[in-house]
């Protein structure tokens, strides 16, 4: 009797488990859309701030601000500012002698990028409320020469936020670099821009970013989580908007290239969205409640990711004590088992060569990540684990040393 309970437990959980995998694939069908943006000639261009949060950054900064002051955008509707952020380098020195605006912060309570974006949209709106629309970049990035001139198409289409692509600037560096390259081009495909295609919000990744200051006036920005970028989308359509997707406006960004960093840097990003799950779904229940819309609901989904994951383990390990039992035939347990990690190693594979073929990256230079794929997705499950136990909520800099040239980076992809 009690066995028969336990089955239907068993199936009560791999039905919920599946039909949430069912639903992630089938939004993630959209991306095999294809579209392009046209920018119209008599647009109307907008002022934009480009806001760069730094510390100790002196050996990049220098070149995203020339990558910003070289776009095929009016020169005098962008200004660059960058926050030196308890900085002991000259980072500020740098920046300032390459033209941008500079103001130094000094505050080892409040550390972390969410922090520092506060405190600058506040001098912003106190000192210098000129702007349209603020840019927000990491200091290691590059920026393309179109960036600022299709998130102003996409300004002009009404959006409040929009995330522009993240690309990688040294994807071929290791198969750690490899990895999170895959992983930000699965994601700018297959989430992105499948959801910016049925309508649905994108989410704002950290770096390339733009939000209006009609957004920041009406809302303001006051996140308190470890993943700034995460809890803002889940704000604003909390709020009733939704992020859209640009994925023409582009940004390079450097990926770590030891286990440790890549470690901790996740770490953080799972320990934040395990906050904002737990910050904000009464929040988006009541919104919910009050004004349903798809939108909604689907970021809500994306939130819940945890809990099914750990419905799912638990099925994984009821189906194994329920074999030991001999309530399933054991050789039929150990085939299905050996079946499913076939599998499991197959699709990591195949998201792995689909990522970067439709990405149109180089597949030969990446096919060492690609086969390391799912020793690399093997780690989120160690770092999602550790997290549930023990919360990385400290903010700790990653150090950024890579030179390369957008006509370097352009040049390997064409290789």
């Amino acid at each position: 009797m009690i066995y028969n309970q336990i089955i239907h437990i068993w199936l009560i959980l791999n039905y919920i488990t599946t039909v949430f995998m069912l639903y992630q694939l089938s939004i993630s069908l959209a991306a095999f859309r294809s579209k392009k943006a046209v920018i119209p000639p008599d647009i109307k261009q907008h002022r934009f701030a480009a806001l760069i949060a730094a510390r100790n950054e002196e050996n990049v900064i220098g070149a995203l601000i020339k990558s910003i002051q070289e776009q095929n955008y009016p020169r005098e509707l962008i200004d660059i500012i960058v926050i030196a952020d308890n900085c002991d380098d000259d980072t500020a020195e740098v920046a300032r002698n390459a033209g941008a605006i500079v103001y130094e912060r000094f505050n080892k309570t409040e550390v972390g990028k969410g922090y520092v974006l506060k405190y600058v949209f506040r001098k912003i709106f106190a000192e210098r409320d000129v702007y349209d629309a603020f840019c927000v970049f990491d200091a290691d990035n590059l920026v393309e020469k179109d960036f600022f001139a299709h998130m102003n198409l996409s300004l002009s289409e009404g959006a409040q936020l929009a995330q522009g692509y993240r690309d990688m600037k040294n994807p071929s560096d290791n198969w750690i670099a490899g990895g999170h390259s895959i992983f930000y081009w699965m994601e700018n495909r297959f989430f992105d821009y499948a959801r910016d295609e049925l309508g649905l919000s994108a989410i704002i990744n950290g770096t390339g970013f733009m939000v209006t200051s009609d957004y920041i006036r009406r809302y303001g920005y006051d996140v308190h989580t470890v993943t700034e970028d995460v809890e803002l989308t889940v704000q604003s359509v909390i709020n009733g908007k939704r992020v859209a997707w640009v994925p023409q406006a582009k940004v390079y960004d450097e990926q770590p290239v030891t286990l440790s960093q890549s470690m901790a840097q996740r770490s953080r990003w799972v320990s934040g969205f395990i906050q904002n799950s737990h910050d904000y779904f009464r929040d988006f229940c009541r919104s919910i409640r009050r004004e349903p819309t798809w939108i909604k609901v689907d970021l809500m989904l994306y939130l819940v990711t945890l809990p099914v994951m750990i419905l799912g383990i638990i099925s994984m390990l009821i189906y194994s004590v329920l074999a030991l039992f001999n309530i399933f035939a054991v050789l039929s347990s150990i085939i299905n088992t050996l079946w499913l990690l076939v599998g499991t190693l197959g699709v990591f594979w195949l998201i792995g060569f689909a990522s970067v073929f439709m990405e149109g990256k180089n597949v030969k230079v990446m096919l060492k990540s690609i086969l390391m794929n799912p020793v690399f997705n093997a780690t989120w499950g160690v770092i999602w684990c550790k997290c549930i136990f023990v919360h990385d909520n400290k903010w700790t800099p990653i150090v950024h040393n890579c030179s390369v040239t957008l006509d370097e980076i352009e040049g390997a992809d064409q290789k």
